[in-house]
């Protein structure tokens, strides 16, 4: 009879963290909290292009490196409203791009860094949601990138939230996904690689409240999401394949963004699940530097709402003849 592998070798069981895992800490209040809720700074400074109605949006005409802290407060805002932001030509180096996260909130410091991509970053995902407290807002800046190919698609999980029946949503609300690091500590190891931590295994709720915008979103992540806590196996299989077709599927809740050296992408973790799409190039011509800044423990708020309708675009107010947010 055919046995699955579990993986569990001998370099597996005889290896031992250097590190113990992350204590929960409290971050922060977040600088969204802080911003000017018509972004006037910012749209003052930049010029706006919506990149579809219900994620993403593109600053043109401003550097990263140049923000003053009211400008990064309502960088944060944006993020949390529109998913992601993108920018282009950015002279941000990786001493400035830690120094602006550095406003934000506590760093991450062992997810600050990659070269290259995987096959491990295809498939759809929200940033270490394993951990007691997720990142909240993460940058990505690629260094370098191959003329075509290594794209990212980012999705609104607001949206995805928004678009199921009201029933459906009901039926999730409450429920809570168990999110496991245990494949990848296993599969780094049996590769000959080194993970600092423990396995980790842990409950977060299925659908969470920003705590900025109060908004509902899924908080699934296929990478990482194994179970849910309340239902029987069979029935959290379903659950979980219904949310992942749903999520694979929602080329009008996601926006497709192509790196050049310079480019940068800032999204708000909580809401968003981004992919790489795998293939076609070579990986040693793509290169990036993230940072990201622990966010609060995910919490669900019965009652809490979408606070402009999910996926709406903001509202357009001119500001000095620009675009505004």
């Amino acid at each position: 009879m055919l046995r699955a592998h579990t993986g569990l070798t001998p370099q597996v069981l005889s290896y031992t963290p250097p590190h113990p895992p992350v204590e929960e800490i409290q971050p922060p209040r977040d600088r969204a909290f802080f911003a000017d809720p018509e972004k006037s700074l910012l749209s003052a400074a930049t010029k706006v292009k919506h990149l579809t109605p219900y994620i993403g949006i593109e600053l043109q005409g401003i550097q990263l490196s140049k923000l003053d802290e009211g400008q990064m407060d309502e960088l944060a805002l944006l993020a949390a409203e529109r998913g992601v932001v993108f920018f282009r030509d950015q002279d941000l180096d990786l001493d400035g791009q830690y120094k602006l996260f550095k406003h934000y909130g506590i760093a991450c410091s062992d997810i600050r860094s990659f070269e290259h991509s995987s096959s491990a970053f295809a498939e759809f995902h929200s940033d270490h949601s394993f951990e007691i407290n997720p990142p909240s807002y993460t940058m990505l800046r690629m260094v370098k990138a191959p003329e075509y190919g290594g794209d990212t698609v980012f999705a609104s999980q607001t949206a995805l939230f928004d678009k199921l029946s009201p029933t459906f949503k009901k039926t999730l609300q409450g429920l809570h996904g168990v999110h496991s690091s245990e494949h990848t500590y296993i599969n780094t190891i049996n590769s000959g690689g080194t993970t600092f931590r423990p396995p980790i295994r842990r409950e977060h709720p299925l659908i969470r409240t920003h705590p900025v915008t109060k908004q509902q979103s899924l908080f699934y992540n296929p990478a990482f999401v194994i179970n849910i806590a309340e239902l029987k196996g069979a029935e959290a299989l379903h659950i979980l394949n219904f949310l992942r077709e749903h999520l694979h599927s929602a080329d009008d809740l996601s926006v497709r963004w192509h790196w050049e050296a310079g480019s940068v992408a800032f999204w708000d973790n909580r809401v968003v699940a981004h992919r790489a799409i795998p293939g076609g190039y070579r990986t040693d011509e793509r290169e990036g530097k993230r940072t990201a800044v622990y966010g609060e423990k995910p919490f669900w708020e019965p009652g809490s709402s979408l606070a402009r309708g999910a996926g709406a675009v903001p509202e357009v107010h001119v500001k000095t003849g620009l675009d505004g947010f």
